[in-house]
């Protein structure tokens, strides 16, 4: 676990923390392991892993761009911030609503498109067939629109 998330974080001392706070998400799903041993029990850890390294690179990044905010005091510059700002704003709202999804539905996207795995790597990560990644990423991003379009107000 801490070799995947010090693949992705390059810090060993967050990968600690990431792996940590994986063993935590862990112990909350222990009900869905059947057998710690098996393919599946390892790549639903190696998921969690993942997804917990990428929650702390978000949060260091954010961290870092409120430093930078901060340290802004020129309208020219402070507008582009704004842009920053509100893209980044965008792409938390984005992964608040993947969050929301229901487990099948938010596994498929976050392999699929936080963790970029094509839809071969994604079905053999997550022990499912090809078809059935291709039809659940489908149905997701429908979910996924639904509930952007009722987060910004709008009635499905």
């Amino acid at each position: 676990m801490w070799y995947v998330a010090k693949d992705i974080l390059k810090d060993k001392d967050l990968a600690e923390d990431a792996a940590q706070e994986a063993f935590l998400t862990l112990t909350k799903h222990l009900d869905q392991v059947e057998d710690p041993n098996s393919p599946q029990a390892k790549r639903f850890l190696v998921t969690i892993t993942k997804s917990r390294a990428i929650d702390l690179l978000r949060r260091e990044r954010r961290a870092e761009f409120t430093e930078y905010e901060d340290a802004l005091g020129d309208t020219a510059e402070a507008d582009d911030t704004l842009d920053t700002y509100l893209k980044v704003e965008a792409y938390e709202q984005l992964v608040d609503a993947i969050r929301s999804l229901d487990e099948n539905y938010r596994v498929v996207l976050e392999c699929r498109y936080l963790h970029e795995l094509s839809e071969k790597e994604t079905a053999k990560v997550l022990g499912l067939a090809e078809k059935t990644v291709n039809v659940r990423t489908y149905r997701a991003r429908n979910k996924l629109k639904q509930v952007l379009w009722q987060n910004q107000g709008g009635n499905v």
